[in-house]
């Protein structure tokens, strides 16, 4: 009877989703199958069904971009990255000679965050074991002018000295091209910001043994390298033998860099449709775990962890409500 009731009502419109509630939400993303893309798609069913949301994923917006365009009103939602929003907010980096950037910076507001992907070193040749060995080699850290090349090359350099272009030379391509850069041998070492048990590594070691870099734990424990680590969001993860399938060589655990991550709205967005994205995200991730696994292991406990930015009130209000520490 209660199945009937509510068939009845909705066919006469009693449960229909108001007017106001159809806003086109626009959200970037780097590539398909990336996180942020992932999550997108989610909430993409989710929030459709539960308020009538209609969302728009598209690829092909790097994070310096995309959160730009979330800024200025392009985009309803893009990648939050702490580093990314450190460089805006101090106008450093590839926002140095940004117009209007302190205008833009506080348009942004992060909706959520969450232990994102690795960063992920691998080579097939044996004789090259940690990042120090990298000295001579051909290595790609990501496209020319990424944010990710700036950020390895700080760490690098932090925990072996090494400097990038004069101590090992760097080769640029697009992140499409990048499998094909290290299947040909045209690097020796390649780069991937990659989530456990990601295709990307695990087509790479399909066909031959792929050895993943990582930092000593006498890197980790120098001056320098503590200085890079001790940044909102970022730290060390162990990387386990298996994680990328058969074709992974390492027999011991490699000790590598994480950064929480997440998604950033703009003042723009209303406190209520804030509210339902960040309600709609935590109340399903164990649906977004049967396609996206890692995502069973997201902590409600760290969704403020390195957000240097005020979150959206919209969320703020829902982390309020479920006892999440804001931060500072």
């Amino acid at each position: 009877m209660k199945r009937f009731f509510a068939a009845a009502c909705a066919a006469i419109g009693l449960f229909a989703v108001p007017a106001a509630a159809q806003d086109l939400i626009r959200l970037q993303a780097s590539s398909p199958g990336a996180t942020t893309y992932n999550i997108g798609t989610h909430l993409s069913s989710v929030l459709k069904q539960r308020h009538g949301y209609e969302m728009e994923v598209a690829a092909g917006f790097p994070g310096v971009r995309s959160q730009v365009n979330v800024a200025k009103g392009d985009a309803e939602i893009g990648i939050y990255a702490p580093p990314l929003a450190f460089f805006l907010k101090n106008g450093v980096a590839m926002y140095r000679n940004l117009e209007n950037r302190e205008e833009l910076v506080a348009r942004l507001r992060p909706l959520v965050t969450y232990e994102g992907d690795m960063f992920t070193f691998g080579t097939y040749d044996p004789e090259i074991k940690t990042l120090a060995d990298i000295e001579g080699k051909r290595v790609f850290l990501g496209p020319k002018g990424a944010a990710l090349v700036r950020i390895n090359g700080a760490l690098i350099e932090a925990a072996t000295g090494l400097v990038a272009n004069e101590d090992y030379e760097l080769v640029h391509v697009d992140w499409a091209g990048s499998g094909a850069l290290f299947q040909d041998g045209s690097v020796d070492v390649g780069f991937r910001l990659c989530p456990p048990g990601c295709s990307f590594w695990t087509e790479i070691a399909s066909g031959r043994t792929v050895y993943f870099l990582g930092y000593t734990e006498d890197m980790i424990a120098s001056e320098a390298f503590q200085k890079e680590l001790d940044f909102p969001g970022r730290f060390v993860k162990e990387l386990m033998p298996g994680t990328f399938g058969e074709g992974q060589g390492n027999t011991e655990t490699v000790h590598v860099i994480a950064e929480f991550t997440g998604l950033q709205a703009s003042t723009a967005m209303s406190d209520e449709m804030a509210y339902n994205i960040v309600k709609a995200f935590w109340e399903t991730r164990n649906v977004l775990a049967r396609v996206m696994p890692v995502a069973a292991g997201y902590n409600l406990e760290d969704a403020t962890f390195g957000m240097i930015l005020p979150p959206h009130p919209g969320a703020a209000r829902y982390y309020e409500e479920n006892g999440v520490a804001l931060p500072e």
